[in-house]
């Protein structure tokens, strides 16, 4: 192994290769360029055979300097990212004998394209060889052995995620160094196809078309002046993605034709070629042409499967397109170019190939259905293939009901028609089937019939989920106490369920309203599902808040709930200013809101103020509905202003009146506009003065020096 700064994933790099060192008898020797972190004390932990290697921008050179240390038959190299899932392949191989029968190996590195671990692209990697003299590393990157024939494919993988730990800017720097390295190679050797086909692969990452083109024509060009047919079909493969990339089907077509009509040798990597010619042909609407190349692509699958084909060209590219995924991809993709045709026969037998109960490939088998059924206007089809499903476990049947709710159209005729044919379906203790049935009641107006099927969900004891949905919908829109299906429902499903209310119902925010307006819930679970539904409808106006009474009445009393569910689920002292911060974006603005609704009702602005615009900062999809506020508040401020600015005027003159009344001697009548005045500005200094003058019998002179100037 060459290492460099691996302290994240070398102790189980090595801790995978434990169970292969105790079987066979094995000897880890680590070359480390120049670790700057805890690498090197993780190797110590599993090996004293530690080289210390002075980097030198070439990683053969790293590699041969353990590779003339071995002592054993058997080379095996990997990196310090990548681990092994089981080894029991492999120490097979060797405990066996078998291993003498080889002069190489290959396992599948498994590259994670992100960190689900479901996307990934597997490439066999040569990492075995024999013990040759003078059988060395080349290439400066992505560098091989020469590879030592016949060779041992194992099925065994090791995981790398190392595409996905990097960041997109150390991913980047790596892939500027290599290709750095690799044009150094050109240099010394222009005729070097590997380098040209490494390069195209590299300048993937930058999607930068134009230079994998400018690669991949170059390394082609050289290919048909020096014939090195492995390296022609990567080369070819790297081209036909670049094309296809870069939406020139029709070119990736004569392409593609003309490769696999002028090589008479099925290859592997046939599959890649056909599957992005079956996608450039379906782009372009050419559907007979799109079929031709999935079907010839069905025919190398079942080859490659079955061990017929070479594997060896396994090791010299990596294919995109060979999982069973890709497979399910391209069965799918020949259903709806069948179905364009009208060829409805091979629908159904493409869809009998996709009858899988894998999520990822169920809804590809769903959605062809789907498009057919809406294509002839039979849905008899679709619900047939549910009831031959209703035997599953219940977590494979949610998924179904799952898949077959999302491939449904939103056409209100289609989705009715769908619901006749599952209400048809026998089994009337199954939930779907019940919700059909209360669907296609619901549509014939008959009420009774609706509350029947509402009283069976209620006695229901199943797992509720989102595929539920329009069992709520309709117990609201008959203004039915749901309190009782909502107890059975978890808090989480509540905005799945009612999003997908809102996304098939175009009557949905009439129906919440008036709701809401009958039922009020004490509960606190019924309290947190008026909170949501209230958030689903502003959501849904916040760019067209209409800002009128009505909106804004409904808008404070969501404030007003969420500040209630707030203060009911959180500790007191957790709901302080200083505190509050830690909690979800939600409960701040309900906080806040509670607070600047409080300050409100005590008439004091400032604290009314301030907390608006925390509840602002809290959640900013309230921001319409929060600035309609803050704009009222300030437009009552500015009136306020005004009406004050008018009154300190009028009083200024009323006080100038009275001044002059005292000073004539008229205290009689000074009194009574100063009375008036006194009504308004009881504390006012001026009127108190004034008020203390006009009640005594003063010396005229003495009197006007008293008067407020």
């Amino acid at each position: 192994m060459i290492v460099k700064n691996e302290e994240k994933t070398l102790d189980r790099c090595l801790s995978s290769l434990k169970p292969l060192m105790e079987a066979v008898e094995s000897e880890l020797i680590i070359t480390d360029t120049g670790s700057t972190d805890s690498t090197v004390e993780i190797a110590k932990k599993y090996t004293d055979h530690i080289i210390h290697f002075e980097w030198c921008d070439d990683f053969s050179a790293a590699r041969n300097t353990g590779l003339k240390e071995a002592r054993g038959e058997w080379f095996l190299f990997l990196d310090g990212d990548e681990w092994f899932e089981n080894t029991d392949e492999l120490i097979e191989f060797f405990t066996s004998g078998e291993c003498d029968r080889y002069g190489s190996a290959s396992y599948v590195v498994r590259n994670y394209t992100d960190s689900s671990g479901k996307n990934y692209i597997d490439f066999h990697a040569l990492r075995l060889n024999r013990v040759i003299e003078n059988c060395l590393f080349i290439n400066q990157v992505h560098e091989a052995m020469p590879r030592i024939t016949p060779t041992k494919f194992f099925k065994d993988y090791a995981h790398h995620y190392g595409y996905v730990c990097y960041s997109r800017r150390e991913r980047m720097k790596k892939s500027q160094r290599n290709i750095r390295l690799l044009e150094m190679e050109l240099e010394e050797n222009p005729l070097n196809l590997k380098a040209y086909y490494e390069l195209s692969r590299e300048y993937f990452g930058f999607y930068d078309l134009d230079t994998v083109e400018y690669y991949c024509t170059r390394g082609l060009k050289i290919e048909e002046e020096h014939p090195d047919h492995i390296w022609k079909l990567s080369i070819f493969q790297s081209y036909v993605k670049a094309l296809y990339k870069g939406k020139a089907y029709q070119k990736v077509l004569e392409l593609v034709e003309k490769m696999v009509r002028e090589d008479p040798q099925m290859e592997i990597i046939w599959m890649d070629y056909h599957y992005y010619a079956q996608n450039a042909a379906f782009q372009i609407r050419d559907y007979e042409r799109s079929n031709s190349h999935g079907l010839a692509y069905l025919k190398v699958y079942e080859q490659y499967q079955a061990g017929r084909l070479d594997n060896n060209m396994l090791l010299f590219a990596n294919f995109d397109h060979i999982k069973e995924t890709d497979k399910e991809q391209v069965l799918y993709l020949l259903g709806v170019s069948f179905l364009f045709l009208h060829n409805y026969k091979e629908v159904e037998k493409i869809i009998d190939q996709l009858d899988s109960l894998d999520p990822a490939v169920l809804g590809h088998g769903l959605l062809l259905i789907s498009r057919m059924c809406a294509e002839t206007e039979k849905w008899e089809q679709l619900a047939s293939f549910y009831q031959n499903k209703r035997s599953v476990e219940a977590s494979y049947k949610i998924d179904i009901m799952k898949e077959i709710e999302a491939v449904l159209p939103l056409e209100e005729k289609m989705r009715a028609d769908a619901a006749i044919a599952f209400a048809a379906l026998p089994d009337k203790d199954d939930a779907y089937v019940r919700m059909n049935c209360l669907r296609n009641e619901e549509s014939n107006g008959d009420k009774d019939a609706v509350e029947c099927e509402l009283d069976w969900f209620l006695r229901w004891e199943g797992k509720w989920s989102t595929v539920y949905s329009d069992v709520l919908f309709f117990a609201m829109q008959e203004k039915m106490n749901i309190l009782k299906f909502i107890l059975k429902i978890e808090v989480d499903e509540f905005r799945p369920i009612i999003d997908n209310m809102q996304k098939h119902h175009n009557n949905f925010p009439e129906v919440i309203k008036e709701y809401l307006k009958s039922y009020s819930f004490e509960n606190l679970k019924g309290l947190y599902w008026s909170i949501c539904l209230r958030e689903n409808l502003l959501m849904m106006e916040t760019k067209n808040f209409a800002a009128n009474e009505d909106e804004m009445k409904f808008f404070i009393e969501y404030a007003r709930q969420s500040a209630k569910y707030v203060r009911s689920i959180f500790r007191s002292e957790l709901l302080s200013p200083d505190r509050v911060t830690i909690l979800p974006r939600a409960y701040r603005f309900g906080f806040y809101m509670g607070q600047a609704l409080a300050a409100q009702e005590k008439s004091d602005s400032e604290s009314y103020l301030r907390n608006l615009r925390f509840a602002l900062k809290s959640y900013e999809g309230m921001n319409r509905p929060i600035s309609v506020l803050l704009d009222y508040f300030e437009q009552e401020e500015k009136l306020r202003r005004e009406k004050a600015e008018e009154f300190n005027k009028l009083a200024k003159q009323v006080k100038e009146r009275i001044k002059i009344l005292i000073s004539q001697g008229k205290l009689k009548e000074a009194g009574q506009v100063t009375a008036q005045l006194a009504a308004l500005m009881p504390n006012d200094p001026d009127v108190v003065k004034f008020r203390t003058l006009t009640h005594t019998e003063p010396d005229m002179k003495e009197l006007a020096a008293q008067l407020p100037q």
